[in-house]
């Protein structure tokens, strides 16, 4: 370039360099040597930057006296595309999200479903109750055995005195295992290594020892109940279940319904402008490495119970007393942990997807909704007398 030339148009790439140097992501030692080292630093992260360098790019073209000149015209389209890229909005999201959100959704679906047995099952237990007679009868069962209520879990509801054993039986066996758990912490109390392992290690036998009179006394309470007291005690236990059944159901119900809505609003939020992805590229790093850890482990564990798919789990050998072996494909119990092991890794890759998935849409789409909306309802970037939304 002569000299001619460039006083001819000095002031017009005065504003264009002006306008490179726009960005907040350029530090203090490239604008003092007046050279970027990284042209993505020239993209604006706000849509005032993004503003500001549109109006240097347009006084640019209003000075200047030889638009021709290679060094401004290469200048001025460079900066141009960056004001263009960064005015636009830009698919963000990705199918792989909306994925694992929708196996999160069939998870919490088929739990949902399975749950349903057990509310149906918990309002059978209430009904049983209900269904006792509430004459108030003096009921003495005796003194009951820890271990009774091992083999009379499915008969405590048919009968007031079959729900009392059941119980004074469950509530023994929790005063026991206190004590039982005393006596082992006094005996390590005994031999601890430290002053400060041994107060730690009493306290500890203190409690337990707290428990089991706590116990007996709910012990003594419910062995002097009769008939109807036990049946207000039976509902009060079952109904108590019952309520939180149902809680549980509802919140597999919304969990799915929530996942439901998330998508969409994933989508609609996934459209930021330039200028947002690139001030998010700065500032997600965080979300950006659990992304990819979260879905590293989810794919190693599906990928593991995958390949475990391949391992027979229904061969067995047998060998016979003459020495020879013979193997058969047939059911076999003691393959158990190789069946467990395959449908478990699968089942917590999945879990994993789509935890990581939901985990992600949901910060993405907040942030989404309040980096890419104009909430106070400024004007958006304009470009001439039009305004862009």
């Amino acid at each position: 370039m002569n000299d001619e030339e460039r006083i001819l148009n000095e002031d017009a790439l005065d504003l264009l360099d002006e306008a490179m140097f726009t960005s907040s992501l350029i530090t203090d030692k490239e604008r003092k040597n007046g050279r970027v080292n990284d042209w993505d630093s020239v993209f604006p992260v706000s849509r005032e930057e993004t503003e500001r360098m549109e109006q240097l790019l347009d006084k640019a073209e209003e000075v200047v006296e030889d638009p021709t000149e290679p060094a401004y015209a290469e200048r001025l389209a460079d900066l141009r595309e960056v004001v263009e890229w960064s005015k636009k909005r830009h698919r963000s999201w990705t199918w792989k999200l909306i994925a694992g959100a929708l196996v999160g959704a069939g998870i919490f679906y088929y739990f949902e479903n399975d749950q349903k047995d057990d509310i149906e099952r918990a309002k059978a237990d209430v009904a049983a109750v209900q269904a006792w007679d509430s004459t108030e009868v003096a009921l003495n069962v005796g003194d009951m055995s820890a271990t009774y209520k091992d083999s009379h879990y499915n008969d405590r509801l048919t009968s007031p005195k079959n729900f009392k054993m059941y119980e004074l039986s469950s509530i023994k066996s929790h005063k026991e295992y206190q004590e039982k758990e005393a006596v082992r912490i006094q005996a390590m109390a005994d031999t601890a290594s430290t002053e400060e392992l041994k107060t730690k290690r009493l306290e500890s036998v203190t409690k337990h020892k707290e428990r089991a009179v706590e116990y007996q006394a709910e012990y003594d309470s419910v062995a002097k109940m009769n008939t109807a007291e036990i049946k207000a005690y039976a509902m009060g236990k079952e109904g108590h279940w019952l309520e939180s059944q149902k809680n549980f159901g509802r919140r597999l119900h919304n969990f799915m319904i929530y996942l439901f809505i998330l998508i969409p609003l994933y989508i609609i939020t996934g459209y930021p402008r330039g200028y947002t992805l690139t001030a998010s590229r700065r500032r997600t790093g965080c979300l950006t490495a659990f992304r990819k850890i979260g879905f590293g482990l989810a794919t190693f564990f599906f990928g593991a119970g995958l390949a475990m798919s391949f391992l027979p789990d229904d061969v067995v050998k047998y060998r016979y007393s003459d020495g020879h072996t013979e193997t058969r494909t047939e059911t076999n119990a003691g393959n158990f942990i190789i069946i467990a092991m395959k449908f478990g890794l699968m089942i917590i890759g999945a879990f994993l997807f789509a935890f990581v998935a939901s985990f992600i849409m949901t910060i993405e789409t907040v942030l989404g909704a309040i980096r890419n909306f104009d909430w106070k309802g400024k004007p958006q970037v304009t470009s001439g007398s039009k305004t862009e939304r």
